[in-house]
């Protein structure tokens, strides 16, 4: 197997689960980076012993630390630095998606912003994900899906670095809602829309 996707794959998890530790702590020891590169060392491949995987994953966080992913002591403590942050939430970017359920929950998710021209290249990149994600556009600056998103906004909001720009909603009113469930009808034939008004329902 290439060693540039070995080492590529051994990045990603240890930016992982550095990141899920930041929760609890700000620091991730050594031995527990070394024993969470164990098992996916073991799955990239299992001809090497316990002191062979070992010794790769010591030489995974040097690499991590001249590439500047990992800050700070190997006996006392490392850190995710910024640009691994950005590397996680590219990662997070390529694989979301949004869930599509067999029936509508009812609520309308819309995102609004307003990203200043001196970040028009991220504004224009964020239309086109928001688009690729199956939303559509109300207007020059808010799109709007009937499915839960506000995870995946964020993580390509976090991208971008325009998450002070963006707002997420959450409403069950819409004008002109008829249309837009039809749109979404079409889009997504698989998925029951329905809507209760004064104990009385219409179908789409």
């Amino acid at each position: 197997m290439d060693k540039r996707y070995i080492t590529g794959k051994l990045v990603d998890e240890l930016i992982r689960f550095a990141a899920l530790g930041a929760v609890v702590s700000t620091v991730v020891l050594a031995p527990n980076a070394i024993q969470a590169l164990d098992k996916p060392l073991r799955a990239l491949d299992r001809k090497l012993t316990k002191r062979e995987r070992e010794r790769e994953a010591r030489r995974i966080i040097r690499y991590m630390k001249e590439r500047g992913y990992l800050a700070g002591s190997y006996e006392y403590g490392l850190q995710l630095t910024d640009k691994a942050r950005r590397r996680l939430s590219k990662n997070a970017m390529h694989a979301t998606h949004i869930r599509i359920p067999s029936v509508w929950d009812g609520n309308w998710r819309i995102v609004l912003y307003d990203i200043p021209e001196s970040k028009g290249s991220a504004r224009r990149a964020l239309g086109d994900m928001l688009r690729t994600l199956g939303c559509f556009q109300l207007q020059k600056s808010a799109w709007i899906t009937p499915f839960a998103c506000r995870d995946q906004i964020a993580s390509i909001a976090a991208y971008f670095d325009v998450d002070s720009y963006i707002t997420y909603l959450e409403a069950q009113h819409l004008d002109n809602e008829k249309v837009m469930i039809k749109k979404f009808q079409r889009k997504y034939p698989c998925t029951k829309f329905s809507r209760k008004i004064s104990n009385h329902s219409y179908k789409f």
